[in-house]
C-alpha cells in the first residue's frame, strides 16, 4: 500500500490528467478528438469558432491535427475522465471540510481525513494508515471526517464486541480477575481462578471498568510530568546544540583571525628582513663601486706611468730620458703614496650581509589558543647607551607583536656580551613594572662593549646596546686621526661643512654648502651618497641650518632661507615638510639647530624669533623663550642637545656667549660658560653635543676650539686642532661623537672646510 506521501503524488498525477490544457481547470464535459487529446466541450467549441473566423483549417490546439468537418457533433464524450473528475471533486470537498479539524494522534497538526469511532479522535492520512495496520486497532471503525462533521451525534461507536476465551473457545471474556489482572470467562472461574482463601477476586467487566479506569489514571498521572521533563530536556539539548555551533563558529573565526594576523606579521617581517638585506646590499655595492673606480683610476695611472717609463728606457732617446728623469721620479713617488694611502681590501665581507631572521611566534603546545594567549617573541627597547659603572644597569622593555607588555619574564631573560661572555658577572634581573625589566651586572674589565638581550634562548629584536667606559681622558685628545676634505669619485672639495649629524647605523652626515647637499659617509668614513641639491622644490635646499635623526632613521633638516623643516629618508627620498616664514606658533624665522627626544619630540631653535619651538608628529606642541640677555632669555639660539636621561635641554646662545640648560618644558635651570679661571673663553658657541659618557662638547667659534664640560658646567679641557702649522681650528662649528667614541668636528670656513676626526 502506498504511503501518505505516495498517495499524494498519485492524486497530483490524476489532477494533471483531468485538467484541460486550454482553460487550465478541471474538465467540464470532456471531449476526446481523433488525435486522442481531450478538451472541455466549451473550449473546443471556442477554438473551432476562432479558426473559422480566421478562415483556416480547424485543427487540434496541441498537435495541429485536423478536426472532423461536421464539427463538435461527432466528437464523443470521455466518460472515464468524467468519472475521475467526479471522484477528485468529492475528495477535494472532503479535504476542505477536514482542514478545520487537525489530527489528534500526531504533533504535526496535519488535516484529518477520518474519525475513529472507538478512539473518538480525528486521524490524518498517515495516522489512518497506521490505524489500519496495527493489530490492536483492526476492530476500530472509522468514518470520513466530512460525515462526522455533518452529523457528530449519529457517528457514535458501536458496542464493543466481547472477545472469546482462548482456553474455552465458546465462552466470552465477560469477567475480570483483579488478582491476575486479566480477562476471564465463566469456565475459568471453576478451574484457574476459584474463589476463596488465597483464591482469585473477580467480577463482571462492566462492574470493574470504572474502578480500573481511575486506577489507570492514577498510575499514568506521573507520565505527563515525565513527558514535560523529557520535552524540556530535548529543548535544552537542542539549545545546547545551537550554542555549540555558535561558539564553535565564533572560536573558529577568532582562530582564523589570529592566524591571519600572524601570517600578516610573518609577511611584514619577511619584507622588512629582505628589505634590510637589500639595503645592506645597495650600501655595500655603492661603497664597492666607489672603491673599484678609485682602484681602476690608480691602475690606469700606474699603467700610464709604467708604459711611459718603458718607452724612455728601451728607446735610445738620451736627451728625452734626461729631461723627464726628475719628473718620472716625482710621478712614481706620487703614485706610490696614493697606492699606500688607498685601501685595497674590500669594504665588506660575507658576514656583513647576514641579517638574523627571528621567529615571531613560538607555540608552547598543540592546543588551540586564543590570540591573546599566543606567546610571541617580544620586541625589546633598551635605554642607552650605558656608561660603565660598578655595577652596570640596563633597562629593557618587552612588548609582543601586538604592542602589549610581556610580563613575568625575569627568569626567561638573559643578557650577553656580543664578544666575550666574561664581561658579565653577577647578573641580576628584576621586573620594575609591567613589561619593564632592570638588568644589573658587573663588567670584568672597564672597557666599552656591546650587549644583546635574549628571551628563552632567542635574541630579541632591539637596537644595539652600547656600553661605554667612563674613564676617557679628554686632555689626551691631541692628535687628529683622520682629515676629510673631499668626497665622491671626483674628489669634490667640501665647502663650509658647518653641520654634522650621526645616522642610525653610525653614518656621518655632513653639510656641503657649495652644492646645497648633505653628504653621507659610512661608519668607516667612506663616501656613500648625497641628499638634496640646490633649489626650493621638494627635496631641495637653499641654506641647510640644522639636522636631526630619529630612531627610525628619518632625517629632519632645517632650511633657514626657506623657513621650514623638511623630512627625508636616509637614502635621500623626500617625505614631507612643515612650517613657513612668520611669527606664529607653527612658523619660523631662520630656523637653526634641531634635536629629537626618544618620545619623538622635535625641538627647534627658532633663531629669528628667539624661541625654542616643540613639535610632535610635525604638529606644533608648545614653545618657550624670548629675546634678552638675562638668564633664561636668548639672543639668537643656535643649536641644542639632550642629556642621556632627557631631563635637561642644553642650548647654545651665540649672541650671549653662553650655554643654558632648561627642562624639556622650558623651565630655566642654569648657565654654562660664565667663568673666568679657564684658559679658553666660551665665545660665539655654535655646535653642541652631549656624549654617552655624560660630557658636553661645545664649539667655541671665536676661540677656535671645542670645549669639554661636565653636565654641571665644570670645565674639563679644550680640543685644539692644527691648521697651517698653528694650533686651533679655523672655524669650529658642528661636533658629534660616533658610536666607537671618535669625536668628529666640522672646521667650517675661512680656510678650514674640512672634517677632523679625533
Amino acid at each position: 500500500m502506498a504511503s501518505g506521501g505516495g498517495v499524494e503524488k498519485e492524486w497530483r498525477q490524476i489532477e494533471e490528467e483531468i485538467t484541460c490544457s486550454i482553460c487550465g481547470d478541471l474538465f467540464t464535459d470532456p471531449k476526446t478528438i481523433p488525435c486522442l487529446h481531450t478538451f472541455c466541450k466549451q473550449c473546443i467549441e471556442r477554438s473551432i469558432e476562432s479558426n473559422k473566423k480566421m478562415a483556416v483549417i480547424v485543427c487540434c490546439p496541441l498537435c495541429r491535427a485536423p478536426l472532423p468537418q461536421d464539427g463538435i457533433a461527432s466528437i464523443p464524450t470521455n466518460f472515464t475522465i468524467n468519472r475521475l473528475v467526479e471522484i477528485y471533486g468529492k475528495r477535494k470537498e472532503s479535504e476542505q471540510i477536514s482542514v478545520t479539524m487537525k489530527c489528534g494522534k500526531c504533533e504535526e497538526d496535519a488535516p484529518s481525513i477520518t474519525w475513529c469511532l472507538h478512539c473518538e479522535e480525528a486521524l490524518c492520512r498517515d495516522c489512518n494508515e497506521l490505524h489500519r495496520k496495527w493489530k490492536d486497532f483492526k476492530s476500530h471503525k472509522t468514518v470520513p471526517i466530512s460525515e462526522f462533521l455533518q452529523n457528530p451525534k449519529q457517528a457514535v461507536a458501536t458496542p464493543e464486541k466481547a472477545e472469546l476465551c482462548k482456553s474455552h473457545t465458546k465462552q466470552t471474556l465477560d469477567l475480570y480477575c483483579k488478582t491476575c489482572s486479566s480477562l476471564i470467562c465463566r469456565d475459568c472461574t471453576l478451574k484457574d481462578h476459584p474463589r476463596g482463601h488465597r483464591d482469585h477476586d473477580f467480577d463482571f467487566v462492566d462492574e470493574v471498568v470504572d474502578e480500573q479506569r481511575e486506577k489507570m489514571k492514577q498510575v499514568t498521572a506521573p507520565l505527563k510530568q515525565l513527558l514535560e521533563r523529557v520535552r524540556n530536556g530535548v529543548k535544552k539539548i537542542e539549545h545546547c546544540e545551537k550554542q555549540v555551533d555558535i561558539e564553535s563558529e565564533a572560536n573558529i573565526d577568532k582562530i582564523r583571525a589570529a592566524y591571519g594576523e600572524v601570517y600578516k606579521l610573518l609577511q611584514q617581517q619577511e619584507e622588512e628582513t629582505v628589505g634590510k638585506v637589500n639595503t645592506i646590499k645597495t650600501s655595500f655595492k655603492k661603497t664597492l663601486t666607489v672603491q673599484k673606480e678609485s682602484a681602476k683610476f690608480l691602475e690606469s695611472q700606474l699603467v700610464s706611468c709604467d708604459e711611459f717609463t718603458e718607452r724612455l728606457v728601451t728607446v735610445n732617446r738620451t736627451r728625452q730620458l734626461l729631461t723627464y728623469n726628475k719628473w718620472i721620479e716625482n710621478r712614481v713617488d706620487e703614485v706610490t703614496k696614493q697606492v699606500e694611502h688607498f685601501s685595497l681590501d674590500p669594504e665588506c665581507k660575507p658576514s656583513d650581509m647576514i641579517v638574523i631572521c627571528h621567529h615571531p611566534v613560538e607555540f608552547v603546545n598543540d592546543s588551540v589558543c586564543d590570540v591573546s594567549c599566543l606567546p610571541h617573541l617580544p620586541d625589546c627597547t633598551v635605554s642607552g647607551p650605558v656608561v660603565i659603572s660598578d655595577p652596570v644597569k640596563v633597562t629593557v622593555t618587552l612588548k609582543d607583536i601586538f604592542g602589549s607588555p610581556v610580563v613575568n619574564q625575569s627568569n626567561d631573560l638573559e643578557i650577553r656580551c656580543n664578544k666575550e661572555r666574561e664581561f658579565l658577572q653577577n647578573t641580576h634581573i628584576e621586573e620594575e613594572s609591567r613589561g619593564q625589566y632592570h638588568i644589573w651586572y658587573n663588567p670584568k674589565r672597564k672597557e666599552g662593549h656591546s650587549l644583546s638581550v635574549y628571551w628563552r634562548g632567542l635574541e630579541v629584536n632591539h637596537e644595539e646596546i652600547k656600553v661605554l667606559t667612563n674613564i676617557r681622558d679628554y686632555n689626551k685628545l691631541k692628535q687628529e686621526v683622520k682629515i676629510i676634505d673631499k668626497y665622491g669619485l671626483t674628489n669634490r672639495k667640501l665647502e663650509w661643512p658647518y653641520l654634522l649629524a650621526k645616522g642610525p647605523n653610525n653614518e656621518l652626515i655632513v653639510r656641503d654648502n657649495s652644492t646645497k647637499q648633505l653628504v653621507v659617509f659610512d661608519k668607516h668614513f667612506q663616501y656613500s651618497h648625497v641628499i638634496g641639491g640646490a633649489g626650493s622644490g621638494n627635496g631641495k635646499f637653499q641654506w641647510i641650518s640644522g639636522i636631526a635623526v630619529d630612531k627610525k632613521g628619518y632625517l629632519y633638516i632645517a632650511d633657514s632661507d626657506l623657513h621650514c623643516i623638511r623630512k627625508f629618508k636616509l637614502n635621500g627620498n623626500f617625505i614631507s615638510q612643515f612650517g613657513s616664514k612668520g611669527t606664529a606658533n607653527s612658523q619660523f624665522q631662520n630656523p637653526r639647530g634641531l634635536v629629537l627626544s626618544q618620545s619623538e619630540l622635535l625641538f627647534v631653535c627658532d633663531n629669528g624669533n628667539n624661541r625654542i619651538k616643540v613639535f610632535q608628529n610635525e604638529q606644533f606642541s608648545y614653545c618657550f623663550g624670548q629675546r634678552g640677555t638675562e638668564p633664561g632669555t636668548f639672543n639668537g639660539p643656535v643649536d641644542l642637545a639632550l642629556n642621556n636621561s632627557e631631563d635637561q635641554l642644553f642650548i647654545t646662545n651665540g649672541g650671549n656667549n653662553r650655554v643654558q640648560a632648561f627642562t624639556l618644558k622650558g623651565q630655566f635651570l642654569k648657565v654654562i660658560g660664565d667663568f673666568t679661571d679657564v684658559p679658553f673663553k666660551l665665545q660665539s658657541p655654535i655646535g653642541i653635543h652631549y656624549t654617552p659618557d655624560g660630557h658636553l662638547l661645545v664649539s667655541s667659534q671665536n676661540t677656535h676650539c671645542v670645549l669639554v664640560f661636565e653636565e654641571d658646567g665644570k670645565f674639563i679641557s679644550a680640543i685644539e686642532g692644527t691648521y697651517q702649522g698653528k694650533k686651533r681650528f679655523s672655524n669650529p662649528c658642528g661636533v658629534v661623537m660616533m658610536d666607537d667614541g671618535q669625536i668628529v668636528i666640522a672646521d667650517g670656513s675661512f680656510g678650514g672646510n674640512r672634517i677632523v676626526v679625533f
